[in-house]
Formats: structure tokens, sequence, C-alpha cells
């Protein structure tokens, strides 16, 4: 039996989609951006939430089927982004053969993906038939970008750390308010560098210990990760 079966969850609620906590300036930014119909580039480390951005923008935007969001790490070198869009996503496959207009594009780590497909985006863009592009990135100074897409960039914006509340915020909202306690989570995020990848991954391994125990305390998690947090 699963760890969180033996705490009555179905699945494991650490990697449950729950309430957006933290970079509020950064999602609204990404709001203007489509709105406004520009590019917005988002860096981060692996793991820091970029991609949390996206799944929000793709919350607030994504019932109308405008919304395009391709894993750049998933693409060969050599795959067609165009095709890639339409076998991907059913009715909006069918929309782009039909010529759409003001389509959103959500690329999540661009650094993957190849000049050729960063040319057709910059057809579909110019044509119109993308109204907003967003990008992730580990480095945006390191990007090998066209000029041509370089050039309609309107703002590059870095993820922010969650404040140690926010990390209990977001802790809570996905164990309830019981299991662990504040100073437990927050040292878990600061065993995490702040990353919130790693952070849920150190929680996880404590929410194991509390299960084995039925109790953990501040002592008991900084052996966890004295050791390696195995």
């Amino acid at each position: 039996m699963e760890w969180f079966e033996e705490l009555d969850f179905d699945e494991n609620p650490l990697y449950i989609e729950t309430k957006y906590h933290g970079n509020e300036e950064l999602l609204n930014e990404a709001f203007y951006i489509i709105e406004s119909g520009n590019i917005l580039v988002i860096e981060g480390e692996e793991g820091s939430g970029k991609t949390k951005v996206l799944k929000e923008v793709i919350r607030k935007f994504g019932g109308k089927g405008e919304i395009a969001f391709i894993d750049c790490k998933d693409l060969e070198k050599e795959l067609n982004v165009e095709k890639v869009i339409i076998n991907k996503n059913g009715l909006l496959g069918w929309l782009f053969k039909k010529s759409p207009k003001n389509m959103i594009l959500l690329l999540d780590n661009v650094e993957y993906l190849s000049n050729r497909n960063m040319e057709r985006i910059k057809y579909f863009y110019d044509s119109n038939h993308l109204k907003a592009v967003i990008i992730t990135t580990k480095e945006a100074d390191k990007l090998k970008l066209n000029e041509s897409i370089a050039q309609r960039i309107r703002k590059v914006a870095k993820v922010k750390p969650l404040t140690e509340f926010e990390a209990v915020q977001v802790v809570r909202d996905k164990l309830g308010e019981n299991l662990l306690s504040d100073r437990i989570i927050k040292e878990s995020y600061k065993n995490s560098n702040k990353n919130m990848k790693k952070f849920l991954e150190n929680t996880e391994k404590v929410c194991k210990v509390y299960v084995e125990n039925r109790n953990i305390n501040e002592e008991d998690v900084r052996k966890l990760f004295e050791r390696g947090g195995k």
C-alpha cells in the first residue's frame, strides 16, 4: 500500500494541481501579454515553477480551445511544430487546418526547440495565427533565438522562489491542516534550496516517515535530510 493510501488519499496529493501561490505578479504579466498579443519569456531553473505558470494560463484561457501547449523536450529536432499542434490537439488540430486566428502558444523548455521550428512559429505569429506566445527556459540570455523572434519579445520575467509562508500554503492545500506542522514544512522547504520540484519530493519523503511512525518532529526531519533524505 502506498503511503498516501495509508492516509486515505486515492492518489498522491502532492502532485494534484491546487491553488496557485506566489509569483502572482508574474502570472498577471502572463495574462497581460496574452491580452495584448505579445511574446513573454519566463526563465528559471528546472523545478522552479515555470510549468506551473503555463498550467495557470491554460486554466484561465484553455476552455475555448484557443491554446496549444508543447513541451519542447518531447520534440524531435526535425519534427514539425505545426504537425505536433495538429496531431496532438484534436479540435485544435482541425482548427489549424482551417487557418485559425489568435491562438495562444505555450512553449515549455524552449531551449530544446530547433531553429527550423522556431522559424515556423515566427511564420504563424506574423500571419496572425498566433495571438501570443509564452516560452519558458532555464536562462534567457543563453537562448539562440533568431533576431525576428527576439525583437518580438516584450519582456523576460524570472520565477521567484516562494516565501516560507507560501510554501506552507502549498502543502496545506494538498495535505490539509493537520498532517504536518508549519515548522516541519518549512524545514522541508529549507532543504530544497527553495526549488518547488525538490520541495515536493522532500515533503513526500517526510510524509513517508510520518506514515511509518505515525509521528514526526523537526529533529526527525533534520536527521532525514542529513542522511540524504533516504
